[in-house]
């Protein structure tokens, strides 16, 4: 029905990134339920009332009936609207991809959703929105997107691409854009692009059966008169707003991510005393808002950054004061604070090893810059996981060590996935007693022959062997620290560390006749403990 504009066969999809620690099993919550608004959870046959408050699970379907509507909120912030006369399944909430992502799907069966997702950090994850006729996969962007027999979709931020069935290259579209059809699609540039109340009234012109430039047209126009509906509004609101006071056009409460705090009005005032400041929860004021105080109205805007870097991400609400001659007027602003978001919390965690304690086998573990966050520590030793835990706050924890020496990685992930990891090699070797064996007597009397005087070749020494065996609870050389052997006080053999390879020694000796000899042989473990033993030889003629 749309002349020649080449044929797509698409389906939606819509990027996200999921946040830290979501599984299959993560939800979504819904904030408001306007009207008609019921659920089928998964294997069941009958639906029932949806309400707020109530989670929102994978494979759950949600339908919306006349004037009614749902929104809900993903955990990583992002924000879910059902419009009316809808029906919409959640085929994947969050699911593991395979790649180190998540994917999310929307299978949109009837009506059209509203979405607000926040800006996509990792290529892995997925947030599709599918409709029978289109797929478009987005990133970080504000809009609609939706169509029964009709697809369509508009962007008030970001950019949307397109896919045609069949083909790698896609179709872009951008702020300002809206795009609809069915066996093909036009692009248009409409003031209204991305406005939820007007995705309603684009969806009822375009279940008209029309040919496109008569669509197009009526879009336009359709988007014209919106524009005057909407400056009226405005100029009504201003109207409304009695002298010395102000009004607050910002719709509470607000959800904070990428984009701040941005809170707009109107304010009427003839005092040129008067100040009108944003406060956040006594961290942050702003200069005065009022630009002039001539008795007529007049419009303002504020923007704030909320971050974990200025103290701000804390904050639940904010407040705009007006104070003047005999002027005393304030509102308050809700906020919704989202963790999860990488404009809002920047500050990487820190992980380290102050100390550790070989002989007690713990090592003092601390992680900083998680004030009012949250997030998952997970401990491996040699590759494999031997914890993970939830942390809500700074910690000071010890952690338990393994009996030896062994390769720890420590790994803290926050709530908008900034990660910090430690590798540290830390051993473990509690003081207990050990023993060395002597093999053979402790004394040991040689008789050799003595020299023929007529044969002066013949060599005065005599050659023995001494051994012993280390016994220890590991019987592991690794866990031994040095192995020192005397004869006489003369250091004959020492290893330390890495140098001992076996607990069995043989070691040679040369002695010599008319002499006697003690062997001391010395054993020190890592923990600090020694085991001694003693061999004397008597060599005699």
């Amino acid at each position: 029905m749309f002349g020649k504009i080449p044929v797509l066969r698409v389906a939606a999809v819509l990027a996200l990134v999921p946040s830290l620690a979501f599984s299959a099993a993560a939800a979504g919550k819904v904030r408001s339920a306007l009207g008609s608004v019921d659920r089928m959870k998964a294997k069941q046959k009958d639906w029932s009332a949806l309400r707020v408050g109530a989670n929102i699970f994978q494979s759950d379907k949600v339908r919306t009936g006349m004037e009614s509507e749902v929104i809900f909120g993903l955990p990583d912030g992002s924000t879910i609207t059902i419009a009316e006369n809808a029906e919409v399944e959640m085929s994947n909430l969050l699911e593991p991809n395979g790649n180190g992502g998540f994917e999310t799907r929307f299978d949109i069966k009837k009506g059209h959703i509203n979405f607000a997702v926040h800006k996509l950090q990792d290529k892995n994850s997925k947030f599709l929105f599918k409709t029978g006729t289109a797929t478009a996969s987005i990133r970080g962007t504000e809009g609609y997107v939706g169509g029964e027999g009709v697809f369509f979709a508009g962007l008030k931020t970001g950019k949307l691409e397109i896919t045609p069935e069949g083909k790698s290259e896609p179709i872009s579209i951008v702020a300002g854009e809206t795009t609809f059809g069915t066996d093909s699609l036009v692009v248009v540039k409409l003031a209204s692009s991305g406005n939820a109340r007007f995705a309603k009234r684009l969806e009822k012109i375009l279940a008209e059966k029309k040919p496109i430039q008569e669509l197009v047209a009526e879009v336009q126009q359709a988007d014209s008169v919106f524009q005057e509906v909407l400056k009226a509004e405005a100029e009504k609101a201003a109207a409304a707003v009695p002298m010395n006071s102000f009004s607050i056009s910002t719709i509470t409460p607000v959800e904070i991510c990428d984009q701040g705090l941005m809170v707009e009005g109107f304010y009427r005032t003839n005092d040129e005393t008067a100040t009108l400041v944003l406060n956040i929860a006594g961290k942050y004021q702003s200069d005065n808002l009022i630009r002039m105080a001539d008795g007529n109205v007049h419009s303002f805007a504020h923007k704030v950054v909320l971050n974990d870097e200025n103290g701000l991400w804390t904050a639940n609400n904010a407040k705009l004061i007006l104070s003047g001659k005999g002027i005393n007027m304030s509102k308050s602003i809700d906020l919704r604070v989202n963790k999860a978001c990488l404009e809002v919390n920047t500050k990487v965690p820190t992980v380290v090893i102050p100390t550790y304690d070989s002989l007690r086998c713990v090592a003092n573990l601390s992680v900083g810059e998680m004030q009012g966050d949250a997030g998952i520590l997970s401990i491996y030793s040699d590759g494999a996981q031997i914890s993970e835990d939830a942390v809500v706050r700074n910690i000071q924890q010890r952690v338990k060590l393994k009996n030896g020496i062994h390769e720890y990685v420590f790994k803290m992930e926050d709530q908008a996935g900034n990660k910090a990891e430690l590798e540290k090699a830390m051993g473990c070797y509690p003081a207990k007693r050990f023993n060395i064996d002597l093999i053979g007597p402790a004394k040991e009397s040689l008789a050799i022959p003595p020299n023929n005087p007529d044969n002066h070749n013949i060599n005065d020494a005599v050659y023995r062997t001494l051994q012993f065996r280390i016994r220890t609870a590991e019987n592991d050389p690794s866990h031994l620290y040095k192995v020192l052997v005397k004869q006489n006080g003369k250091i004959i053999l020492q290893e330390t560390l890495s140098q001992i390879q076996n607990m069995d020694y043989q070691v040679p000796l040369e002695l010599h006749r008319d002499k006697a000899y003690t062997i001391d042989v010395e054993v020190t473990h890592k923990s600090g403990y020694k085991a001694k033993i003693k061999k004397v030889y008597e060599v005699n003629r």
